[in-house]
C-alpha cells in the first residue's frame, strides 16, 4: 500500500468517525429534548430548581446534577444503576417524585439518558428553570422610581432614565434640534405627512411656552394620525387584502378590518381593549346589540384572526398550516415571543412547552374561520362561506333564513332539473347504451369497425344532448350563484371575521405530525406565567363549555400584570420614535432576543401606560415631549466617539422615511393627495370572478388615496412597496429594512407616478407666483418645510434658464418649455435626499 493511499485512507476514516461523533451530538440532543428535559421541568423542578432546593440538589445544569446535594452525585454518566437520580425514580432507597411513580417508559428513557452519558446541549435551557424564571421579560413590570439629575438637563422623567446611562457610559448629550426640524420630525412621527408653509408659518410665529405640545395635540387629533400608526399595526398583523391561496382571492370586506385599525388609532382606544376585539369582539359584540355601530365594529375586529394565512386550493386545506400562522402572529404581535418553535417540541429557549402551544391551537381550532372562495369556486360549486354579519342575531335571522330558503329552492330545483328533465332522461338511456355497446366491442373478435362507428354516434348523441341539459341548467346555476355574491344575503352587510365553532379536542403532536398523537390538551394559554412572576396560577381562567376560549385568552392577554402585553406595545411605539426599540428584536423577548437598553426606562413608561387606561396617545406625549426626543441628528464626531451606535441615545438618528411616507408626501406636495378614505379595492363583481393556480388573481390598482389604502396581495407584492422596503403580508413584520438599491433610483427617474407629481408640483409653483425666485422658495417650503438659502435659489434659477435653453436649442415648442423646465427641476426636489430622510 501506498503512502499517499494510506493517507486517503486514514483521512476517509477520520472524517467517518468525524460524522459519527456528530450524528451521536444530534441524536443526544434531539433524545435529550424530547424525552428528557420535559420530564425534569415538569417532574422535578419545583422541588429542585427555585432558590429553596430539597436537599441541596438541583437539576437546572449537568454540573449541578453531577455535583448533586446532600446525598452526593445524583447522576454518574454512563453508569444507570450507580445514578441516584435512577435509583430514586425506580422508587428505591429515596422515591421521587414524592407520592407519585413515573411512567416506566419515562423511567427507560431517563436510564437510556445516563447510560449515554447523561449528554445536556449548553444551548438548551430546561423549560421553566431558573434561567427562565428569572428572565427579565418573564418579571412583573416595576414601577421604578426615576433617577435624580443635578444637572438640571431633563425636561421630564423620560429624560432622567436617558441622562443616568449616558453618565454611565460616558456619552455626553447633544445640541437640541431647531424648530424647523422639530416640527418636521413630529409631523412625519404622528401622521406621516410633510408640515404645510402655513403650519410652519403658525409654529414659528408662536412663542408661547408650550407651542411645541400644542403643536403634537394638533398632530394627534389630527384623523391622518390613525392611517398613520394603523400602517405600523398592520404590518404586525400581517394585512393583506387577498388570501394567500393557491389563486389568491381577494377579499372585498377585509377593508372594514383595516378601518377599524385606523379608528381604533385615531379615537386612542384604549390598548387592552383594542387586544380583547381583535381576539373575541364577535364574542364582545354581544354585550352591545343595542348600538348598530359598535357591534359592528367589534366584529370587524376579529379580522385579525380570519385574515391567518390560507394555503392550496379547497375550503379550508392544510388548516393546521393556518391556525399555526393565528398562532404564531399573536405570540409576535402581542406577547413578543416566537410560540411557533413549541409545536413540534418544548420551546428551546422561552417557558412554552408543547402543551402550552396545543392548549392554544385547540382554542383556535375551536373558532369559525371564513373562507373567501378559491378555484374550486367554480369547478365543484364551493362558495363563500362562515361570513359574519354585521348586525345583531335579532335582525339578521330573518332576513338569512329567507335567502337560505331561496338557496334551497334553487338548489332543490336544479337538481331535480337534472335527473328529471327529458334530456336528463336520455342521457341515462344513452349511457345504458354506451356501456352496452362497449361491452359488444370487449367481446367481439375481428369484426369491431361497425360496432367502433355505432359507439361513436352515441358518444356523439350523448354529448348533444348532454350541451341541451346543460344550457337548461345554466340560468339556474348563474342564479344560484348570484344568489350566493357575498356569503350573506344582499341586505345584511357582513365582515371577514370569526364566530364561534364546535369545539374541538386537541392532542399534542410531539413530532408536529398528525399522526403522532398525544394525550389530549386543554384549551389554554401558556403557563409560563405560573412558572415565572406568578406562582401559584397563570390567570387563564375556566373556559365554559361550549367555547372557544378566545375570550378568556383575551382576558388573561390583557391583565394589568400580565408581563409581556403592555410591554411589548410600549417598546413598539418608542421603535416608531427613534428607529429603535428599547429592545431591538420587539417580537422576541425571550432569552433569544436582546435585553433592553434601559430596562428601567421601559417599566416605567409600562406602568404609566397600563395607569393611564393603556393610552397610546399618552404615551407620545410622554416621548415627544422630552428632551432626548427632541436632540438634534449631530454629525459631530465628538458626541458621537463614544457611542457611534447611538445605543444610549446621546442624539437623534436620521431616519428614510417608509414607502408609504415618501409616497404620501410626494402626493401632499405636489397638491394631489385625495384624503378620503375610500372603502373597498375595486375588485371585479365576485360573480365575475374564475382565477386559477396557474392563472392567479392579479392587480395593481391606482390611487391617488392615502398608501394605507393601496390594496395589497399575498403571493403578488405591490411594485411600489416592495421596492422601498415595504411589509412582507405573508408574516408579521417587527422591524422594516432600509434598503438602498439601484432600482430606486430607476424607479425615481423612469416611473409615470413621479413624472406626473412633477408636473403637478411645477404647475403649483407656476400657478402661485411669476417670480421664479419666490416659485423656488415655495417648492422648498412645501418639501423640506424650511427656507431655501440664496445659494440654491441662485443654483435653482441657473439650472430652470439652461434648461429652457437646452429645449430651445432641441426646437421643443415653446409654449412648453417653461413648464417642462419647471417640471424637472419639481422632480430635482422630490427626489432629493433632503425629501426622503427625517432629521
Amino acid at each position: 500500500m501506498t503512502a499517499r493511499l494510506l493517507s486517503i485512507l486514514l483521512a476517509v476514516a477520520v472524517a467517518l468517525t468525524t460524522m459519527a461523533t456528530l450524528r451521536a451530538s444530534e441524536d443526544d440532543e434531539t433524545f435529550f429534548e424530547a424525552k428528557i428535559r420535559p420530564v425534569l421541568a415538569q417532574k422535578c423542578l419545583k422541588c429542585h430548581g427555585g432558590e429553596k432546593v430539597s436537599n441541596g440538589l438541583r437539576i437546572d445544569g449537568r454540573e449541578a446534577l453531577l455535583k448533586g446535594g446532600k446525598h452526593g452525585a445524583a447522576v454518574v454518566p454512563g453508569e444507570p444503576d450507580k445514578s441516584q437520580l435512577i435509583d430514586a425514580v425506580r422508587h428505591g432507597a429515596r422515591k421521587m417524585p414524592p407520592g407519585e411513580k413515573l411512567d416506566p417508559q419515562i423511567v427507560s428513557d431517563l436510564v437510556e439518558w445516563v447510560r449515554r452519558g447523561a449528554p445536556w446541549p449548553e444551548h438548551l435551557a430546561v423549560a421553566g428553570d431558573i434561567e427562565q424564571a428569572r428572565h427579565w421579560a418573564f418579571q412583573p413590570v416595576r414601577d421604578v422610581p426615576p433617577p435624580d439629575d443635578s444637572t438640571g438637563w431633563s425636561k421630564q422623567p423620560v429624560d432622567r432614565f436617558i441622562l443616568q446611562k449616558m453618565q454611565e457610559h460616558h456619552v455626553e448629550p447633544g445640541p437640541p434640534a431647531d424648530r424647523l426640524a422639530l416640527l418636521r420630525r413630529a409631523s412625519f412621527d404622528l401622521i406621516g405627512l410633510p408640515p404645510t408653509p402655513q403650519e410652519v408659518d403658525a409654529f414659528l410665529e408662536d412663542d408661547r411656552p408650550d407651542a411645541f405640545e400644542r403643536v403634537v395635540e394638533r398632530l394627534l387629533a389630527s384623523p391622518h394620525y390613525g392611517e398613520r400608526w394603523g400602517r405600523h399595526w398592520m404590518d404586525l398583523v400581517r394585512y393583506a387584502d387577498t388570501a394567500g391561496d393557491n389563486a389568491d382571492y381577494p377579499i372585498p370586506e377585509i377593508y372594514r378590518y383595516r378601518d377599524y385599525i385606523i379608528d381604533a388609532f385615531s379615537s386612542d382606544k384604549p390598548y387592552d381593549q383594542f387586544v380583547r376585539e381583535q381576539l373575541a369582539g364577535d364574542l364582545l359584540a354581544a354585550e352591545v346589540v343595542d348600538d348598530p355601530r359598535l357591534y359592528a365594529e367589534r366584529v370587524a375586529a376579529t379580522g385579525y384572526l380570519a385574515l391567518a394565512r390560507r394555503y392550496a386550493t379547497a375550503p379550508f386545506e392544510l388548516w393546521h398550516l393556518t391556525l399555526e400562522d393565528a398562532i404564531d402572529t399573536t405570540g409576535r404581535a402581542f406577547m413578543g415571543l416566537t410560540l411557533r418553535c413549541a409545536r413540534c417540541h418544548d420551546h428551546k429557549f422561552d417557558p412554552v412547552t408543547t402543551e402550552d402551544y396545543y392548549g392554544l391551537y385547540g382554542i383556535f381550532a375551536s373558532t369559525k374561520f371564513p373562507w373567501a372562495g378559491a378555484e374550486e369556486f367554480q369547478s365543484k360549486g364551493f362558495f363563500r362561506q362562515n361570513f359574519v354579519p354585521l348586525v345583531p342575531p335579532h335582525r339578521a335571522a330573518a332576513p338569512i333564513a329567507t335567502w337560505e330558503r331561496e338557496i334551497a329552492d334553487r338548489t332543490a330545483q336544479l337538481d331535480r332539473l337534472a335527473k328529471e328533465d327529458p334530456a336528463a332522461l336520455r342521457i341515462a338511456e344513452l349511457d345504458q347504451q354506451v356501456k352496452a355497446k362497449k361491452e359488444q366491442l370487449a367481446a367481439a373478435g375481428d369484426n369491431q369497425t361497425a360496432l367502433a362507428d355505432e359507439l361513436a354516434v352515441l358518444e356523439k348523441e350523448r354529448a348533444r344532448v348532454d350541451g341541451e341539459l346543460q344550457a337548461k341548467l345554466a340560468p339556474l346555476r348563474v342564479e344560484l350563484r348570484n344568489l350566493r355574491r357575498p356569503g350573506l344575503p344582499p341586505d345584511v352587510p357582513g365582515a371577514y371575521a370569526v364566530s364561534e365553532g364546535p369545539v374541538v379536542e386537541t392532542r399534542v403532536q410531539r413530532s408536529g405530525e398528525p399522526a403522532d398523537l398525544g394525550d389530549v390538551v386543554l384549551r389554554a394559554a401558556p403557563a409560563f406565567l405560573s412558572r415565572g412572576s406568578s406562582p401559584n396560577s397563570s390567570g387563564f381562567s375556566d373556559i365554559p363549555a361550549g367555547a372557544s376560549g378566545r375570550r378568556q385568552l383575551a382576558e388573561w392577554l390583557t391583565r394589568p400584570d400580565h408581563p409581556l402585553t403592555a410591554r411589548v406595545m410600549v417598546n413598539r411605539v418608542w421603535q416608531h420614535h427613534f428607529g429603535k426599540g428599547l429592545v431591538s428584536t420587539p417580537s422576541n423577548f425571550g432569552l433569544r432576543g436582546e435585553p433592553p437598553s434601559h430596562p428601567e426606562l421601559l417599566d416605567w413608561l409600562t406602568a404609566r401606560f397600563v395607569e393611564g387606561g393603556w393610552s397610546i396617545k399618552g404615551l407620545h406625549r410622554l416621548i415627544l415631549l422630552s428632551r432626548a426626543w427632541q436632540l438634534a441628528v449631530s454629525d459631530n464626531p465628538a458626541v458621537a466617539a463614544n457611542d457611534p451606535a447611538n445605543r444610549w441615545y446621546a442624539r437623534h438618528d436620521r431616519r428614510r422615511l417608509e414607502a408609504e411616507a415618501i409616497r404620501d408626501a410626494m402626493l401632499s406636495v405636489a397638491g394631489t393627495l385625495d384624503l378620503a378614505r375610500p372603502g373597498t379595492q375595486p375588485f371585479p363583481p365576485i360573480r365575475e370572478w374564475n382565477w386559477t393556480q396557474h392563472q392567479p388573481f392579479k392587480a395593481v390598482y391606482p390611487s391617488r388615496n392615502r398608501s394605507v389604502y393601496l390594496m395589497t396581495q399575498r403571493i403578488q407584492r405591490h411594485p411600489y412597496l416592495a421596492l422601498f422596503d415595504g411589509p412582507d403580508t405573508n408574516t408579521s413584520t417587527d422591524v422594516r429594512t432600509s434598503a438602498t438599491v439601484p432600482l430606486q433610483a430607476l424607479w425615481l427617474m423612469n416611473d409615470p407616478f413621479v413624472a406626473e407629481q412633477a408636473a403637478r408640483l411645477a404647475e403649483r409653483l407656476l400657478t402661485a407666483t411669476r417670480d421664479p425666485r419666490g416659485r423656488i422658495e415655495l417648492a422648498y417650503r412645501l418639501a423640506y418645510g424650511r427656507h431655501a438659502q440664496v445659494a440654491e435659489i441662485d443654483r435653482a434659477i441657473v439650472y430652470v434658464e439652461r434648461y429652457v435653453q437646452g429645449l430651445a436649442e432641441a426646437n421643443s415648442p415653446g409654449e412648453r418649455r417653461e413648464a417642462e423646465a419647471w417640471a424637472s427641476f419639481a422632480r430635482v426636489v422630490l427626489t432629493a435626499n433632503e425629501f426622503f430622510y427625517v432629521d
